[in-house]
C-alpha cells in the first residue's frame, strides 16, 4: 500500500558547507579584485586622457593668440607657440615669440619684410632670456612628457632618445599670423631642425598608459592612443 504524502517522514533542510562558504567567499574576493583593477586602470587611462588634451587646448590657445596678433609686452605681431624641453618632463611653456637674439637660420620662420606693418619681431624660437614666457605649466599627479618626435624634410624621425648630439632636446612650436601652418622646430645640440610634425608623448605613472598629442604643419591637434598618424 502507497503511503500518503503527509505520512512521510520529513526531510531536515540542508545548509551550505564550510567548504562551499570558502568557494563562494574566494569567487566574491576574486570578481571584487578584477572590478576595482578595472575601475582604477579606467580611472587612469582618463586622467591621462584628461592631461593629453589639456595641453592639446594649450597648443590651440597658442595658435589663437598667434594667428589673431595678441599684442605681448609693446610687441605686435609676435607669434605664440608652445616649448618642449626633454629635460623638463613635468612642465611646458607657452611663449610669445618676440625675441632674435643670435638667431639661427630662418629660412623656414615667417618673418615678413623687415621694417613694414608685417615684420615679426621674433626667429621662431622659445628664448628663455628674452622676457618670452607668457604661462608656465606644470604637471600634477605625476604625470610626464617622456618623448618628443618630429620628420625632418625628407621624412626622417628625429626623438628624444638617449642623449645623442643628433637626438631631440626640445620641441618649439609658432603660430604666426598670417601664416596658417605650424612653425615647428626640432632643438639638438648637433644644430635646430625644421620639422614638419610634432609628436608629444605623454605618460601616466606607474605604466598607467599614454597618450599622443599630434600637431601636422597644417596646423591640425589631435590626441591619440596610438602613435601619432
Amino acid at each position: 500500500m502507497e503511503s500518503l504524502p503527509f505520512l512521510r517522514p520529513a526531510v531536515a533542510p540542508r545548509g551550505f558547507t564550510l567548504i562551499e562558504l570558502i568557494v563562494v567567499l574566494g569567487i566574491m574576493i576574486l570578481l571584487t579584485g578584477v572590478v576595482l583593477v578595472g575601475q582604477g586602470n579606467f580611472n587612469r587611462s582618463l586622467i591621462v586622457t584628461d592631461t593629453a588634451y589639456t595641453v592639446a587646448l594649450s597648443m590651440r590657445e597658442a595658435q589663437t593668440f598667434g594667428l589673431s596678433s595678441r599684442a605681448y609686452s609693446g610687441a605686435s605681431n609676435a607669434g605664440y607657440g608652445l616649448h618642449f624641453d626633454a629635460a623638463i618632463p613635468n612642465a611646458y611653456v607657452m611663449f610669445a615669440d618676440v625675441s632674435r637674439v643670435a638667431p639661427p637660420d630662418l629660412s623656414y620662420c615667417p618673418t615678413g619684410t623687415a621694417n613694414t606693418p608685417d615684420a615679426k619681431p621674433g626667429n621662431c624660437i622659445f628664448d628663455p632670456t628674452g622676457n618670452e614666457v607668457a604661462q608656465n605649466y606644470t604637471f600634477s599627479r605625476g604625470f610626464t612628457i617622456t618623448q618628443l618626435c618630429g620628420h625632418a624634410v625628407g621624412g626622417t624621425q628625429h626623438c628624444s632618445v638617449g642623449g645623442a648630439v643628433t637626438d631631440l632636446t626640445g620641441i618649439d612650436t609658432v603660430f604666426v599670423r598670417p601664416n596658417t601652418l605650424s612653425v615647428v622646430t626640432g632643438r639638438r645640440n648637433a644644430g635646430n631642425i625644421p620639422l614638419l610634425d610634432a609628436q608629444i608623448r605623454i605618460s601616466a605613472p606607474n605604466n598607467g598608459g599614454d597618450r599622443y598629442l599630434c600637431l601636422t604643419q597644417a596646423g591640425e591637434v589631435s590626441v591619440s592612443a596610438t602613435l601619432c598618424p
